[in-house]
């Protein structure tokens, strides 16, 4: 009777992919694989494809497993962007060589944003209006880029030059948009007042 091996199934992720990617530069993302056995996946090869399938980046996973895990081992990919803007979605393969533990294949997709490169730094400061204290936390949004404020209240985004709409949030205070005209390097104070009321159903999600 011939005898049967059961393949271990994996499970993929990627992460720390840039937001957004700037045209024709290279950037860099991270790939975890995980075993259902917890198998040692060390030195097995994983690739990133283009959405047409064309393999475009690989690279070797790691020797040990990720800090804090119990056996997700991870690979940084270098990857180059293309050269015209627009949203992309690639994906990552795994595919383990182990005769005596074979493994199923897995992949994920992933999606980015290509952008031109920045031209101008906008500096955003945010303030308490009532104390004037910074404010830490706040999620600033400049059109599809994004930073959060520092301890003195400060945010820093660098984008390309053109109009675009800020918004500034954080639980407890008003939500703050205006137009913002990027054609030289800012400086952007935004005081914001204390929300009387805060509804969980109306909290704004980030996507």
């Amino acid at each position: 009777m011939a005898s049967t091996t059961n393949r271990h199934t994996t499970s993929i992720a990627v992460w720390d992919v840039p937001s957004p990617v700037v045209t024709g530069r290279s950037f860099r993302v991270k790939v975890g694989v995980k075993c259902s056995a917890m198998c040692r996946l060390a030195g097995q090869r994983i690739e990133v494809c283009d959405e047409g399938g064309t393999p475009i980046g690989e690279a070797v996973l790691a020797d040990m497993p990720w800090p804090g895990t119990s056996g997700l081992y991870v690979a940084d990919v270098r990857l180059a962007a293309p050269a015209t803007e627009g949203t992309l979605a690639w994906s990552a393969r795994f595919a383990a060589v182990v005769p005596e533990s074979p493994h199923e294949e897995s992949s994920a997709i992933f999606s980015m944003r290509i952008a031109r490169p920045p031209e101008h730094r906008v500096t955003v400061h945010v303030t308490d209006k009532d104390t004037a204290a910074p404010l830490e936390g706040v999620e600033v949004r400049l059109g599809i880029y994004r930073a959060s404020t520092d301890a003195q209240g400060l945010a820093c985004l660098e984008v390309p030059g053109g109009a675009y709409s800020l918004d500034a949030w954080t639980v407890g205070y008003e939500t703050l948009s205006r137009t913002v005209e990027a054609d030289k390097d800012l400086t952007i104070q935004i005081e914001v007042r204390t929300s009387p009321e805060t509804d969980p159903d109306d909290e704004q999600i980030w996507m």
